[in-house]
């Protein structure tokens, strides 16, 4: 064993460089996605449909700069590209200081697109410096300390909303932690470079199927759920209405339940032995169309405040579990030189579904406030019944002596 490669189940040197870059991109930009729809709506005054447009641009481009950051990856260098958009997510951060609305939503677009075109090459970075038996691992790894971020991100807004501190300052504090995310990027050495693919992978519990057979089921699958994954700001948005004379603390609070549970999950799945396939579906989709569903009813029924908490913590289950499971499952059927591509793809068929998702969901609130929750149960739970399809048709194969 060189010095580069961990011992037992530890994880390299450069996945927890990746894993922390991502806690302090997180810690310093789930703030400003918290605080950016209320900043939208209740600041500038823009109705909610305005919102749904800029999250749908938002996400609904991502999926082209996410591809061709994915590209970009696999023809010059996977590092050199997730620095390249790490560095403009502070973008981002400014758009609370923008009292125009076109240009503070145009601000929060780039920083986003910054977002989409540094992931795939990044979670490829992390698949090619750590070993193939504890990349479920890292994942989980990378997912807690990410959401983990964000929901100190979030605690700290909710804070700065207690104390009266304005919304764009905020805002404009999460350039410190952006910048130190960067940095930790240029500290990755990649000293022990990893094939991609799993070797021994039905032994270790994962699909039988044909690569491409569960590559497809895989990406039609994550844009099904793309579909119901929309933005939290409206979640944030439902929260404040419903305490529209104690001011915009109960919404960011739901925005830090939604992380602080996606962090524990991700982390603890991440450990978690068993068959991914089956776990995408069951601990991913299935709780994200119960969480949005819930939230419905939740509306519809005027429940007590602590049951939609409850449902916007589901809602975290789901996330964590998708955030773990899809790339994990992604490089086991994706060649090394065309991982960055395969993850480009994986983001593309989320954003898809985000970009119609986000300008349905503001649509409809126009015909209530539960309506646009049971669409998107609607459609997390096709996610669940198209990928729960696959997992019923495959089985481990048997281990060799």
């Amino acid at each position: 064993m060189s010095s580069a490669e961990p011992a037992g189940n530890a994880l390299p040197r450069d996945a927890w460089l990746l894993c922390f870059s991502a806690f302090f991109a997180d810690l310093g930009y789930q703030g400003v996605t918290a605080l950016f729809p209320l900043y939208l709506v209740y600041q500038l005054h823009a109705p909610l449909y305005v919102y749904g447009i800029v999250t749908a641009v938002a996400f609904g481009g991502g999926a082209f700069i996410s591809y061709l950051g994915g590209v970009s990856g696999d023809r010059f260098d996977k590092k050199a590209v997730s620095i390249a958009g790490n560095s403009l997510i502070p973008l981002m951060a400014l758009s609370g200081l923008a009292h125009a609305l076109w240009l503070s939503g145009l601000l929060f677009i780039l920083g986003w697109w910054a977002r989409y075109f540094r992931s795939p090459s990044r979670r490829a970075l992390l698949v090619n410096v750590t070993p193939p038996e504890v990349r479920g691992r890292a994942f989980g790894v990378l997912h807690a300390l990410d959401i983990g971020g964000g929901m100190l991100s979030a605690m700290f807004a909710l804070v700065a909303l207690w104390r009266h501190i304005a919304i764009g300052t905020v805002m404009l504090c999460a350039v410190v932690p952006l910048l130190v995310s960067t940095t930790l990027l240029f500290f990755v050495r990649r000293a022990a470079v990893y094939p991609s693919r799993t070797p021994g992978a039905a032994s270790a519990g994962l699909p039988a199927p044909a690569p491409r057979t569960l590559l497809i089921a895989l990406l039609v699958s994550a844009t099904l759920y793309g579909f119901s994954f929309y933005n939290l700001g409206y979640p944030i948005l439902s929260a404040v209405a419903g305490h529209a004379r104690t001011g915009y603390e109960w919404g960011v609070l739901a925005y830090v339940v939604y992380l602080g549970v996606s962090a524990v999950s991700g982390y603890a799945l991440g450990t978690r032995r068993g068959s991914p396939v089956r776990s995408l579906w069951l601990l991913g989709y299935l709780p994200s169309a119960l969480g949005s569903g819930f939230i419905g009813v939740c509306e519809l029924l005027h429940w007590q405040q602590a049951a939609f908490y409850a449902a916007v913590a589901l809602l975290g289950l789901g996330m964590g579990a998708v955030e773990t499971f899809e790339p994990a499952l992604l490089s086991s059927v994706v060649g090394h030189r065309r991982l960055g591509r395969g993850m480009g793809f994986l983001s593309v068929s989320r954003a898809i579904g985000q970009f119609l998702s986000n300008l349905i969901m503001g649509l409809l609130f126009s015909l209530g406030q539960s309506v646009p929750y049971f669409y998107a149960f609607a459609s997390a739970m096709l996610a669940a019944v198209v990928f729960g399809s696959v997992a019923s048709c495959t089985r481990p194969a048997r281990r060799t002596p």
